[in-house]
Parts: structure tokens; sequence; C-alpha cells
């Protein structure tokens, strides 16, 4: 090497030298700001540190939305998780949108009913994520998993229940039971989740028996319209006897009231009567006598018959 050429290189190895400060200082402020994460209002986080998570309890795992400082990347590893956020998942292990053939019944995704019928349901599943600690660990396939524990919870409870009772007004009781079960199994496996809602979108029976279905369905609501019109109709019925009844017994009960008033009446004049007749009988005889005779003649119009033969009646006028 000539000394023009050893010139340069040591001009080269000098403006090296002289920036390569600024490199290391560069790289430095780098690796300090990887360390600094962003989590957002809709996510939670935690830290790996060499691969284990960072915090010895979980409230120092998990970091909130803001902004955290971690160490560099190579020591830590930052997981979002969007624990906020509602997951919507359709299950179709048990729907075939077309007939399945029936030598090809064993991947048709039938169900089988307490009452040895069969029918094809579909649900719509929607969970939150409730421990993000525990979702980490077994987040790997975690759609294949609740497929496969909602499908078993759905399989289980449709063989407890008749097919009349699927189609018509089990449904809702069918979607809570499918829910409640499918939480159990999986905080016994400690997923971090939590189902929030479990929608049957489809419940019917295969395309082959759908008319008859249909037709039973038709029955069993003709048969709960006809009982509730019945009820409507024993309560018109009731009602309206029961009306009449008080209706009759206030008449009877004012009927024996005025007459009892007018025995009462007919005492008290009896008893006045008696007594002025103990004072003077023959007065109150002709008194009587006259009054009676008078009445009759008011009634009769003032005319007085007297049959074939019989002689005239004598008849002493007030």
């Amino acid at each position: 090497m000539n000394s023009k050429s050893f010139g340069v290189f040591t001009e080269i190895l000098q403006y090296i030298i002289k920036y390569f400060k600024y490199i290391i200082i560069f790289a430095a402020c780098l690796i300090l700001l990887s360390g600094i994460c962003i989590v957002q209002s809709n996510e939670v986080a935690i830290v790996l540190r060499f691969g284990k998570i960072a915090g010895s309890t979980p409230e120092r795992q998990i970091k909130k939305s803001g902004i955290h400082f971690t160490l560099p990347f190579f020591i830590d590893e930052v997981i979002k998780i969007p624990v906020f956020t509602i997951h919507e998942r359709d299950i179709v292990t048990h729907y075939k949108s077309q007939s399945a053939l029936y030598n090809d019944i064993e991947r048709s995704g039938f169900l089988l009913t307490g009452d040895n019928n069969i029918v094809l349901l579909l649900a719509n599943i929607k969970y939150q994520i409730s421990d993000p600690v525990q979702y980490y660990f077994s987040s790997n396939e975690i759609d294949n998993k609740i497929d496969g524990i909602v499908s078993s919870q759905i399989t289980r409870i449709i063989a407890n229940m008749d097919i009349d009772f699927i189609l018509t007004s089990g449904i809702m009781r069918l979607s809570s039971s499918i829910l409640n079960e499918t939480q159990n199994v999986i905080n016994n496996l400690n997923l971090g989740i939590t189902i929030t809602n479990v929608e049957l979108t489809d419940v019917s029976p295969p395309v082959e028996a759908l008319l008859w279905f249909e037709a039973v369905r038709n029955a069993v609501v003709d048969k709960q319209t006809n009982i509730q019109m019945a009820h409507e109709r024993a309560y018109v019925l009731l009602h309206t006897a029961e009306s009449m009844a008080r209706e009759t017994v206030q008449r009877a009960v004012s009927s024996q009231n005025e007459r009892i008033s007018g025995a009462n009446r007919e005492m008290a004049d009896f008893y006045g009567l008696y007594t002025q007749y103990t004072l003077n009988p023959q007065v109150i005889i002709n008194t009587t006598f006259r009054q009676r005779v008078a009445a009759v003649l008011a009634k009769t119009g003032g005319n007085i018959l007297v049959p074939d033969g019989a002689s005239a009646p004598v008849i002493v006028l007030p």
C-alpha cells in the first residue's frame, strides 16, 4: 500500500471514528423508544419478559389503556388484547344449507332430539375476553375450541328436548341453556372468555320432513290460539254470569226488604185495629165491612151481578 492510499484509508477511519459516537447514541435512542407502548381504549396489554409474563399480581400483569414504558424489544414483548371488543362467531357444525343425502347422514350435521326426531341448527355466538392472561395462554385455535364446546353442549341439550318444544316455545330456553352450559365448560377450561349472547338464527327440520313439521307447528299454534280464545270466552261468560248473579241478589234483597216493610205496616195496622176492636167491637166491624164493600164496588165499576133465581142482597153503603 503506497503512502497516498494509506492516507485516504486513514482519513476514512478518522471520519468513521468521529461520527461513530453519534451512531451509538442514535441506536441507543431507538432501543429506548422501542420500550414505549400505547394501549388503545378498547385494549389491555400484557408484557412478556424473556417469554414470561411480567408482574407478580394480576393488577401488575395487565396494562390498561394509555402510554406505558417497558424494557427494550429484545427483552420485553407487548401483547395487546382487545378485551372490550365483542367477538362473533357462527356455529355451523349442525347446519346444512341444503338437504343432505341419507347415505351421507354421518356428515350431515343432524341433531337427534329426545323424542328421536332430527333437526338442523345454526347458532351465532358473541363473546368477550374477560381474563387477558388466561386468554393469552389459551388463544391458540380459540375459534376451534369454542366451536367444539358449543357443538357438544348443543348436542347434549337437544338430546333431552322434544322436537315440538324446540320448534315452538322452547327456543329461548334452548338458547339460555346453551349459553349457561357452554360458559360452565369455558370456566373449567380457563379460556378467559365470557359468552355474552347465544342466538339461534335457524332451527329447522331437514328439507325432506319440512312440510310435515310445518303442519305440526301450525297445528300447535292453532291449538294454542283456540285455547286462548276459549279462556277469553270463559272469562267473558264468567264475568257476565257474576254480574247477573249480583243483580239478581240485589233485586231479591230489595224485594225482601219491600215485603218485610209491607208486612210490618200491615201488622202495625192490624194491631192498631185490634186495639180499637177491643174497645168497641161493633163499630170496628161495621166500619171494616163498609170499607171492604166499597173497595169491592170500586173494582166492579159500581155494578153487582146476581145469579138467576137469587134474591138481591141487602147492601148497606157508608
